[in-house]
Order: C-alpha cells, then structure tokens, then sequence
C-alpha cells in the first residue's frame, strides 16, 4: 500500500506546477496593453512603443484584465492630454494674438475634450456611441491641422499635440471595438 504522505507530495507538486504555468493577472493585462498597441501600430503602419508609453504611463493600466476595464483608464489619458494641449493652445492664443488658425484649434480642442469626456460616459452604457465620439475627437483634431496648414503656419509644439491626440484617438478606438 502506498504512503499517505506520497499521495500529497504528488498531489502538492502537481498543483504547484499547474499554478506556476498558469497566466497570471499582470502578464494577462501585460498581453492586453500590448495587443492594443500592436493594433494600433498596425493601423498606424508604425510601432507600437508610443503606445506602450502611454497606456504603461498608468499603473492601472498594468492591472486591467478586459478591454472594458481598459478603456476608462485610456480615455482618462486622453481626458488629461487633451485638457493639457487645450489649456497650451489657448495660452498661446493669448501670446500670438488672434490667429484664425490658432482659434480653430482653440476651439478644435474645446470639442476633442468634450468628445473624450463623453466616450468615458458612454462607455458604461454603450460602447459603440464610446467608439463614434472618439473617432470624432480625431477628426477634430485634423479640422486643428488642417486650419494651419490652410495658413501655413507651423507650430511645431501644436503638431506634436495632435500627434499624441491622434495617438490617444486610435488607442481607444482599438479598444472599444473591442468591447461588447
């Protein structure tokens, strides 16, 4: 007959491996971070590290098991960035005087933020309107482009906020496609 203490050395061992090859939550949420931004390199044509950056920017974001759990920590990001690039423009208004092209982005990013604030609303009820609002903050943000460029203006600290507005943009649209 075989040894109690056998059977539970076998049954320890078998359930010590079973939980060390299992995912554990961070390498899960490790996996759904870079996912997102592996998507959204793709859809750029370009890496994912800016990306990375951003969402690994939050420590909640490390912890978030679902794209659900996710997307209000991206979209508090964007919230953030776009007020910050908002707060930037309009200050510049008031050093550079009335510019037409300064004004649209000035008013460009009055909607990016609201686009923002309302995808986060909308993400608790219907991700779809989540999805459309946030699509609609990037398109605000070409109208900022698009009135420099119409004035040729070249507004180097402008440029690199629609840059991280658009990257904020596609982060979340990748994500609230993903959720249900």
């Amino acid at each position: 007959m075989e040894s109690p203490l056998g059977f539970v050395s076998a049954l320890f061992f078998a359930s010590l491996f079973l939980f060390l090859s299992s995912p554990s939550p961070t390498n899960a949420s490790t996996r759904l971070v870079e996912s997102v931004c592996n998507e959204v390199a793709s859809d750029l044509k370009g890496s994912n590290s800016e990306c990375l950056k951003v969402l690994e920017s939050d420590p909640r974001a490390g912890s978030a098991s679902s794209y659900k759990g996710l997307g209000p920590i991206a979209l508090d990001l964007a919230i953030a960035n776009a007020k910050e690039s908002q707060a930037f423009i309009k200050n510049l208004l008031k050093k550079k005087g009335s510019s037409e092209a300064i004004k649209q982005c000035a008013e460009s990013y009055n909607t990016v933020v609201r686009d923002f604030l309302g995808a986060k609303e909308e993400l608790k009820e219907d991700a779809l309107s989540a999805n459309y609002d946030i699509k609609i903050a990037s398109d605000n943000v070409r109208d900022c482009e698009t009135a420099l460029r119409s004035k040729g203006l070249q507004v180097p600290e402008i440029a690199s906020r629609n840059h991280a507005a658009m990257l904020y943009s596609n982060i979340g649209f990748v994500i609230t496609n993903h959720i249900d």
